[in-house]
């Protein structure tokens, strides 16, 4: 009994020391948006060449990339955005696990210039991806990755390293085929890749522990309570 009490009071101390040293929570979680513009260059493609094989994505224009609700430079102090010099979004997935669906692995890259940060941009790989399609030819790419980002791009945010974890939805037209056949894009439209910063395990690990010293606590009171 009461070595339990003790478990209890100091995990229960473990959750209280991990919400005072954390920082005060934000109304919405900070999100980095790169936009991919309308007017992409005949360069552009998404294609899947081979039934079977990865999706491809290459010469995809990023333009701008807007903070919201980060620490600094967010939308209310850029409305328009960091413009995003030379930027390009290269793709390919990991391997196909049937129909216009793909599994984790590949790689995505942006490469250009924004502000003080030059090169590549943002690296992942993919956690999944998939193609659907809306009439014969209007057919949206969407996918979801982890990745790492230049520190000098979040450090203009005020964001710390990551990694992030993030999601696309790009929009093109290809002929109309049935779903699984292989494609070749004639025209990139437009979309957007959007990402956060992924909790610190640490941290999930901390608050996690104090949570099950609180639950532990309240159940002694209640057995106590009872007897």
């Amino acid at each position: 009994m009461k070595r339990a009490k003790v478990l209890a009071v100091v995990l229960g101390s473990l959750a209280m020391l991990g919400l005072a040293l954390s920082p005060v929570p934000a109304l919405a979680d900070p999100v980095l948006d790169f936009d991919v513009p309308s007017a992409q260059p005949s360069t552009a493609h998404i294609d899947y060449a081979v039934a079977g094989g990865e999706l491809v994505g290459k010469g995809i224009v990023v333009d701008f990339v807007t903070g919201l609700d980060t620490p600094i430079n967010d939308v209310s102090v850029l409305p328009f955005g960091l413009p995003c010099i030379g930027c390009t979004l290269a793709f390919n997935t990991g391997a196909n696990i049937g129909g216009w669906n793909w599994a984790g692995g590949g790689s995505i890259t942006i490469t250009g210039t924004a502000d003080g940060a030059s090169g590549i941009l943002m690296t992942g790989t993919f956690d999944s991806a998939n193609v659907t399609a809306f009439g014969s030819t209007f057919k949206i790419a969407g996918a979801a990755f982890t990745d790492t980002k230049d520190s000098s791009l979040t450090q203009y945010f005020g964001l710390g390293g990551g990694p992030y974890a993030g999601n696309f939805g790009l929009t093109f037209f290809a002929r109309g085929l049935p779903e699984g056949h292989s494609f070749f894009s004639s025209r990139v439209t437009s979309g957007d890749l959007t990402n956060t910063a992924v909790p610190e395990p640490a941290s999930l690990l901390l608050l996690g522990a104090g949570l099950a010293g609180i639950g532990l606590s309240q159940w002694k009171r209640r057995k106590a309570g009872q007897a």
